[in-house]
């Protein structure tokens, strides 16, 4: 491990052992959560249980949804309330759809309580895999075809979700039948440390609140340590993104793809662009702009300069590529091509950017190796 992140890390757990420990147990107080960063959900603590209100379940919806998390029974005001969802907690099963949740749940050391999941071919986790080959993970099919029997079958006290889009008939079906369906918002999160906080909503579902604060302060304090490290120093220019059916997508300035690349000490062509969701352009915009940065990061799925010249042939044209500085975040992909970076890459903020740091300011993190990024040859 690189110095720097081994003083962080050190740094970081005196800190926690030496700080104030507190009881967990926070059903008899009245008070606002600690969220911190992330945008789309918040917690209150009164009468003896936790509201927690995801303000937009997914892009485009209208409402928001509420949860009431309580121990051992539900105060008589919020029992004939139809507009809360209400789950005993700690919850002991759960089924999911999104690989980000599994990485929350190895933090949170919860894997046992994973019951069912969306395609098993997405996992990277060794774990959790070999739980699969146990069959104690059971398959329950795709987002969009999900296996109803099969998880009513499991009957798991959660089901955490995710929908893309417009509201998810399975996920409906599944609510109208009696099950417990939990959305998790994190994607639409604007900032890497807003995402990685949902490990928070975990920590109230799973009865691992302090330990999910813990986590989480301490990767925040590397996060904050490694941005210090690199302010002041002088910025190179970067892109990234390809081409996809015709539409390059990248970052729009207030993505949080744009604000690590700035956080890192880079200069992210788009910065100036004010809205934080996804840029679709042509190639001849793209390059127009970008043709002589000196650095792109973030080229999909490719693995070597000759593949991603043979996708296109005008890639070659970008300086970055003559200079051989493009990077991929393809370095922890298993056999099954399972790609880690969708799996734990929200939960370590830290690491990618320390990456970032690497790639731009390597004299930074001298000993430091790529985590999840890989320079292609």
């Amino acid at each position: 491990m690189n110095k720097h992140l081994s003083f962080f890390l050190c740094l970081a757990f005196c800190i926690s052992c030496t700080s104030n420990q507190e009881n967990g147990d926070t059903s008899d107080q009245s008070i606002d959560s600690d969220i911190q960063y992330a945008e789309r959900f918040d917690v209150k603590y009164q009468d003896g249980i936790k509201l927690i209100t995801i303000d937009k379940p997914w892009q485009g919806s209208k409402e928001p949804l509420q949860y009431l998390l309580y121990t051992d029974s539900i105060p008589p005001k919020y029992l004939n309330d139809p507009s809360l969802i209400k789950i005993k907690t700690p919850v002991q099963t759960i089924v999911s759809n999104l690989t980000t949740q599994l990485a929350l749940m190895d933090e949170l050391g919860v894997t046992d309580r994973l019951t069912g999941f969306a395609q098993t071919q997405f996992i990277y986790s060794s774990e959790i895999l070999e739980r699969v080959e146990q069959g104690r993970v059971k398959e329950v099919g795709p987002d969009g075809s999900l296996d109803i029997e099969s998880i009513l079958d499991l009957n798991p006290d959660i089901i955490l979700a995710f929908s893309s889009g417009t509201e998810n008939r399975q996920l409906e079906k599944l609510k109208e039948l009696g099950m417990n369906v939990v959305m998790n918002a994190g994607y639409m999160e604007t900032s890497l440390l807003g995402r990685f906080e949902w490990i928070k909503f975990l920590g109230h579902l799973t009865g691992k609140e302090e330990k999910a604060k813990e986590v989480f302060d301490q990767k925040v304090m590397i996060y904050d340590s490694l941005k210090r490290l690199a302010l002041g120093r002088e910025q190179p220019t970067v892109i990234t993104g390809t081409l996809y059916g015709g539409t390059w997508f990248m970052p729009a300035g207030e993505n949080y793809g744009a604000n690590i690349i700035s956080a890192a000490g880079g200069d992210y062509l788009w910065k100036e662009d004010q809205s934080s969701g996804w840029l679709s352009m042509d190639f001849e915009s793209v390059f127009e702009k970008g043709y002589n940065a000196d650095y792109w990061i973030g080229v999909a799925s490719y693995k070597s300069l000759e593949q991603l010249r043979k996708a296109d042939e005008r890639y070659a044209e970008f300086e970055a590529f003559k200079n051989g500085n493009v990077y991929s975040y393809m370095a922890r992909v298993n056999e099954e091509g399972a790609n880690d970076y969708f799996e734990s890459g929200n939960v370590n903020p830290e690491k990618l950017l320390a990456d970032h740091i690497k790639i731009m300011h390597p004299e930074l993190l001298p000993d430091y190796e790529l985590y999840y990024y890989m320079k292609l040859e």
